[in-house]
């Protein structure tokens, strides 16, 4: 088998679901986040609009404009030295720091608002994340299924969805792809963003938070044995695995804060409805504070199966007719400050096994 995965002619993009119900959950739960950002964003404004007139910030403006063109008139005479143009870029850093605190007294506290504005964004991104999880949902290293009294469904698969949320179209590559034939899931996408922040928004860091999410997902039409809730197991084994993203700096006030989750998910989709179900099988990302920065990473283990294993809130009826499936998701958050970020993702995945069952309920 290849080691990096390729499209043929079983390769499938889109969805057999009708009515996309699980997309448009998806793009409603990363609207709610956004706007949970944006309602914090302008409660902060709130606070700092006072500390500058617009004359101040014209001034500041025109300033720091001013430093700019002399750093990029010098860094085109250094013979494409990256070395001197990163010194050039320090040392007008240093010259725009000293000029602005010389014209605007304020600056020292509008900063320490502003770095209190993004500490407050990264804790509730943090919530964010904390709150879609469901302790009733597992994964655990090693294919091995605790389900008792289940169906087992392996490859072929019937249903698959392949679906990506990019509401600022930030995507500019998509080879994701699932093959329902073999149970192959691939994550395989560049996400790109070049952040022209205005003076006034990198001061006091009203930055707007960009997200967007790819996943892959296989499974099958499934009929409910008895009444209860339903309990799903999934053995994926990863084949390939590579992150790599970065920051550079565009200059500005210059911040990033990027965050990239890795999820393994099972979905039931009822009716009009999807539950969604992930477990979060990686997360990392970057912080910068102006500096250009760049990582590669590739760390989850492709020699041995992950087993993830939910079990649903909602009952189901006897003789009731479910969708389930289970596939991987990488999803990208960030906030910029005049930097560019590029995420290059690429996992790919082998949905072996898919178990349901009726999970046995304790009353206590």
């Amino acid at each position: 088998m290849s080691r990096y995965p390729t499209k043929d002619a079983s390769a499938k993009t889109g969805s057999t679901l009708r009515g996309d119900w699980l997309l448009a959950q998806r793009r409603d739960a990363l609207a709610r986040d956004v706007e949970l950002h944006q309602r914090l964003a302008r409660e902060r404004f709130v606070q700092t609009r006072k500390l500058f007139s617009k004359d101040d910030l014209k001034r500041m403006s025109k300033i720091a404009a001013d430093i700019a063109d002399d750093w990029r008139h010098a860094s085109v005479k250094v013979d494409g030295n990256s070395l001197r143009i990163a010194a050039l870029k320090t040392a007008a850093r240093r010259k725009l720091d000293r000029a602005l605190s010389r014209e605007a007294p304020g600056l020292t506290k509008a900063r320490a608002l502003r770095r209190a504005h993004l500490r407050d964004h990264a804790a509730l991104s943090a919530n964010s994340l904390a709150k879609l999880l469901d302790t009733d949902n597992r994964i655990d290293w090693g294919g091995t299924l605790a389900l008792t009294d289940a169906t087992e469904f392996s490859p072929p698969f019937t249903s698959f969805d392949v679906q990506t949320v990019d509401r600022d179209n930030l995507i500019v590559r998509n080879d994701s792809f699932a093959n329902p034939q073999i149970g192959h899931l691939v994550n395989n996408f560049d996400y790109d963003q070049d952040e022209d922040t205005s003076f006034g928004a990198g001061l006091w860091g009203l930055l707007m938070t960009r997200n967007a999410e790819s996943w892959a997902a296989c499974g099958v039409a499934f009929s409910v044995p008895r009444d209860g809730r339903l309990q799903i197991s999934a053995v994926l084994r990863n084949f390939y695995n590579k992150l790599m993203y970065s920051v550079t700096d565009n200059w500005g006030f210059s911040s990033a804060d990027v965050g990239i989750s890795v999820e393994l998910f099972v979905v039931v989709v009822r009716g009009t409805k999807a539950i969604f179900m992930p477990t979060v099988l990686r997360t990392t990302g970057l912080v910068s504070h102006g500096s250009d920065l760049s990582f590669s990473e590739s760390e989850i283990d492709d020699t041995t199966p992950f087993t993830i294993t939910a079990t649903t809130d909602e009952r189901f009826d006897a003789n009731e007719s479910v969708l389930v499936l289970a596939g991987s998701k990488v999803g990208i958050g960030t906030r910029l400050d005049d930097m560019h970020c590029k995420v290059d993702a690429v996992l790919w995945w082998g949905l072996q096994k898919l178990t349901i069952g009726i999970a046995e309920d304790i009353f206590t």
